[in-house]
């Protein structure tokens, strides 16, 4: 690629610069939590290598400036990988990823001025790629955080940047930076277009799912969803677990159903969010109407797309009779699209406090499995504890 280097610099630090401003900005406007604290330090990271790289480029008497930015490129991505550990109620690992940056900086300055451009390249190379694949690991392989589009494209991005980044190092060590291997796939210019992709598709998703938690966190501090009249976890669990307390002194029977509404994804793409939650809308109605006396119903709080229904005083031959009239209400509830109306189908798990015990948490876990496995295993249907039961 022939590119005038010096251009280059400056307009991808205009960029990486406006960015992490942005983004900074934005992380203020909120409680500024430990995610917000290394997510803008990240940022800031960032800012600071272009700067310094740039710095270097144009007065190359300021061999030092390399130091600075080899830290900057291990800081970003390790701050990156702390800030989603944060996300997920992990403690961060923030002073490994110093300790590295730091390694990459103290090379440079050990070499000296005669270390030339790249050195410590090795080190800032690894280290980068290192933050940037175990952020995305970490965030694409477990945690709640998978059912946010835009966090599965923040671990995206970070995986392309740590492949690439590795890619770089191995080329690095193997052939040298001065190969033509190295400058015409993994050298300054090719390097630098991808920094400034990550950093403002970073930018991008993480703004996105800060928001998304941030509403969700306004509607859990409501005892009632506003959408589907459902109770939130603030109310539905003390609620649930008082219950099942008072019940089990006598051990009398009590049932939990989980109802999972059926191609909710599917309606969003093809007719648009609105359409989607509309459905879940619809379901939650009819859940609603037929709700028996003293029954608690609640959004899941692991899938916000499904409900639970705890059911006291009931057996699982009553809840899967019960069940089974929500399944026909909500097929006889037709969902009006653009130039269509769609039958809409759930699949509905129940269990019972006889086989698994007065505990919530146990409960929601076994009815949620249940009525998973229904949907995998064709949907439309209500599937109880120990029988099944099909009706289509």
């Amino acid at each position: 690629m022939n590119l005038d280097m010096t251009t280059l610099l400056v307009v991808s630090s205009l960029v990486i610069t406006v960015t992490s401003v942005l983004f900074i900005v934005e992380a203020r406007s909120r409680d500024g939590d430990e995610v917000d604290r290394l997510w803008s330090l990240a940022f800031a990271a960032a800012l600071t290598t272009g700067l310094s790289y740039l710095a270097s480029a144009v007065v190359p008497e300021l061999w030092w400036a390399n130091a600075v930015g080899n830290v900057g490129s291990v800081l970003t991505t390790g701050a990156m990988w702390n800030g989603i550990r944060a996300l997920q109620g992990r403690r961060s690992l923030v002073q490994v990823s110093a300790g590295a940056a730091g390694l990459a900086g103290l090379v440079v300055v050990v070499a000296g001025p005669d270390g030339g451009a790249w050195a410590g390249g090795a080190v800032m190379l690894a280290g980068t790629a290192l933050g940037a694949l175990a952020g995305g690991a970490t965030i694409l392989s477990s945690g709640p955080e998978r059912r946010i589009r835009a966090a599965v494209l923040l671990g995206t991005v970070l995986v392309v940047a740590g492949v690439f980044y590795a890619f770089r190092f191995v080329v690095f060590v193997a052939a040298g930076p001065e190969s033509p291997l190295f400058r015409t796939y993994a050298g300054t210019e090719v390097s630098t277009l991808v920094v400034v992709l990550l950093i403002t598709g970073a930018a991008f998703s993480m703004v996105v799912v800060r928001g998304t938690q941030a509403r969700a966190r306004q509607d859990e501090a409501h005892n009632f969803d506003p959408m589907t009249g459902a109770r939130t976890g603030v109310s539905f669990i003390p609620r649930a677990t008082a219950l099942l307390r008072a019940h089990e002194v006598g051990s009398a029977p009590v049932a939990l159903a989980a109802v999972t509404p059926e191609g909710i994804d599917e309606i969003a793409v093809a007719f648009g969010r609105e359409h989607a939650d509309r459905a879940l809308v619809v379901c939650g109605e009819a859940v609603q109407v037929l709700l028996p006396k003293r029954a608690l119903m609640g959004r899941d709080a692991m899938d916000g797309r499904a409900f639970q229904v705890l059911l006291p005083g009931w057996t699982a031959e009553e809840a899967t009779a019960w069940a089974t009239e929500v399944r026909k209400e909500i097929l006889e509830s037709p969902l009006e699209v653009p130039g269509s109306r769609l039958r809409l189908a759930v699949s509905i798990g129940i269990t019972t406090a006889r086989t698994n015990g007065y505990d919530l948490d146990g409960l929601c876990d076994v009815s949620r499995k249940l009525s998973r496995g229904a949907v995998d295993g064709g949907g439309n249907r209500v599937v109880a504890e120990g029988a099944r039961s099909e009706v289509r």
